[in-house]
């Protein structure tokens, strides 16, 4: 029986037919997650705020590719655009079966201060985008989802140890997981809710550290590398998923073994 070199994936995908959300999805990991949630057959709505050529470029990608893609432009911090961002899907969707809070604030100049460098604005720019977009995309995302679905939130290790920099980074994602687990309970049944906690990454952030300050993170990931944007992309797809039907609340540590002592 002759089988096509190149199969389709959205026909026999995991996610099939759903319409699905990623914020911050024009780069990084949120773009990883958009490429994997299109695989599986998902419609997936690529949100972004500036990054406008990059999203154009996945949504395009996708496209070529057989899948279902389209981006919206919307400031997570801002509960108007927001608001609207979520008026526009309902028109061109009328459904929503999972939304993944990727979008973050990210700032090397923020990220190296020091505790008595830090000022409150410094606070509030990471808090606005990391917890307050999580917790505004949920608001108005569950709205949507008529038919139950599952939300994915974004956290850190960090979050669990604490570090002297980053300090309203992990501060943010410490309240993302709170968020998550009392979204968790007051969505069961019909809605899941559950985080990934992300240990070093490649992504941007790499760029921020000199070689030697690498090389030394990743002597203590037991795994023996930092972890690529296709890992967490893969965690994520299996709390969307059915495959996960019985899980809410909890959070997945995509660390490469770095925080085994955490819990």
């Amino acid at each position: 029986m002759f089988l096509p070199q190149v199969v389709n994936k959205s026909i026999m995908g995991r996610l099939r037919d759903r319409v699905i959300l990623v914020t911050g999805a024009s780069r990084g990991i949120g773009r990883a997650i958009a490429r994997a949630i299109a695989e599986e057959g998902a419609r997936v709505i690529i949100n972004y705020r500036s990054s406008a050529k990059e999203a154009e470029e996945l949504m395009l990608e996708l496209k070529r590719n057989g899948f279902d893609a389209a981006i919206i432009r919307a400031d997570v911090s801002r509960e108007d655009e927001v608001r609207t961002m979520f008026e526009l899907i309902k028109k061109d969707y009328g459904v929503l079966h999972g939304i993944v809070n990727n979008a973050g604030h990210g700032s090397a100049t923020t990220w190296n201060k020091r505790f008595h460098e830090i000022t409150w604005s410094d606070f509030e720019e990471v808090i606005n985008v990391d917890l307050k977009g999580t917790f505004l995309c949920s608001k108005f995302g569950i709205e949507l989802m008529v038919n139950g679905g599952s939300i994915v939130n974004i956290s850190s290790i960090t979050a669990r140890t604490g570090d002297v920099t980053g300090i309203p980074y992990l501060v943010a994602k410490s309240g993302i997981i709170a968020l998550t687990k009392s979204m968790a309970l007051s969505l069961s049944p019909r809605i899941r809710v559950n985080a990934v906690v992300l240990g070093s990454i490649e992504t941007g952030w790499v760029n921020w550290l000199g070689s030697d300050e690498a090389r030394r993170l990743i002597n203590y990931i037991p795994m023996g590398r930092l972890g690529s944007p296709e890992d967490v992309a893969r965690a994520v797809i299996f709390l969307l998923s059915d495959d996960s039907s019985f899980i809410t609340g909890h959070t997945i540590v995509i660390d490469g073994g770095e925080c085994t002592a955490c819990d």
